[in-house]
């Protein structure tokens, strides 16, 4: 194994090691469901605006005006591509009701920065990440507009969300906006302040994936891994998603450096912070964090597969 995957195995075992801590944390007492909601609440109402903030203010660099353009667009019309596969994927399979929310947020929004980051940077280089970086906040945008409107379809009990327009007008929109201002201002590299935000928002992974761990611990064991329909979701995620975005984008979008980083990040397992979005929005906690472990157990062999794949059409 190569030193690049060996990083990338390394960060996906961090993972599993903090969400057992999770895990362990909820069967000791140390976690409770309303301790989880208000961490939750916590990190998506501070810490994560900070991270956000935080990851511009603290960049030593930042592509051209015109490449932040370029790279925003390009990941917006990737997000259409896939909103539009994830409602045909759950029509074709037939996904309940209460729970296609969940699935249609599970097939759109990827692990872009825990995971998506240190594989950018193994597979293109460290001067890779910038572009990355860009990509992020068009996610960070989506996932708190559509993947929160996706997540108040479905139902967590006796729990559902009316959406209005105040549900959407959150802290973390408000940063995301602010983020792409600054980016194409090209205001970066702010001390004291970009590190103080960079900080705060430094609890967010960590935070997450205790969530996701408590989150597991409420089902039996034998119920961890999912059924039949989440299994299929979980490969289609990680290794049909960035083959439908080549078919739809490699007859206009040149290959390159951007179109390969769009493919990679477009096959990474379920993002973490879906399991606190659905104890925000009412969603299916349950389900998401299947979906979130069984991706993120599948990513050891699926991103050597992705990187191949890459190689070849990128």
């Amino acid at each position: 194994m190569d030193a690049g995957m060996l990083t990338i195995v390394q960060e996906l075992v961090t993972l599993f090691i903090i969400v057992g801590v999770g895990y362990g944390a909820k069967r000791t007492r140390f976690m409770i469901v309303e301790f989880d909601r208000m961490l939750s609440r916590l990190v998506i109402n501070l810490a994560l605006p900070g991270l956000i903030l935080g990851s511009v203010l603290t960049a030593d660099e930042l592509p051209g005006r015109r490449e932040i353009l370029l790279t925003f667009a390009l990941a917006c019309a990737s997000y259409v591509v896939l909103v539009a596969v994830a409602y045909a994927f759950t029509t074709l399979l037939r996904i309940p009701a209460g729970h296609r929310g969940v699935y249609r947020f599970m097939l759109c929004f990827g692990n872009v920065g825990f995971i998506g980051f240190p594989v950018i940077s193994a597979i293109f280089g460290p001067e890779a990440l910038i572009y990355a970086t860009v990509f992020n906040l068009p996610f960070n945008f989506l996932v708190f507009s559509v993947g929160a409107w996706f997540l108040t379809q479905d139902t967590d009990g006796d729990v559902r969300v009316r959406p209005s327009w105040r549900t959407f007008v959150t802290p973390v929109m408000l940063a995301c906006i602010a983020a792409i201002g600054l980016a194409l201002g090209d205001v970066h590299s702010v001390p004291v302040l970009g590190d103080a935000l960079y900080t705060l928002g430094s609890i967010t992974t960590p935070a997450a994936l205790l969530i996701i761990g408590s989150s597991l611990a409420n089902m039996p064991m034998r119920d961890l891994l999912g059924g039949p329909r989440l299994w299929a979701c979980a490969l289609f995620r990680l290794l049909g998603m960035p083959v439908i975005i080549w078919a739809v984008f490699h007859w206009f979008v040149p290959s390159g450096l951007l179109f390969s980083i769009i493919l990679v990040l477009s096959g990474m397992p379920v993002a973490t912070n879906g399991t606190m979005l659905c104890y925000q929005y009412g969603g299916n906690s349950r389900v998401m964090a299947q979906g979130t472990f069984v991706t993120t157990v599948l990513a050891l062999l699926t991103i050597p597969v992705l990187a191949g794949f890459v190689g070849m059409v990128g």
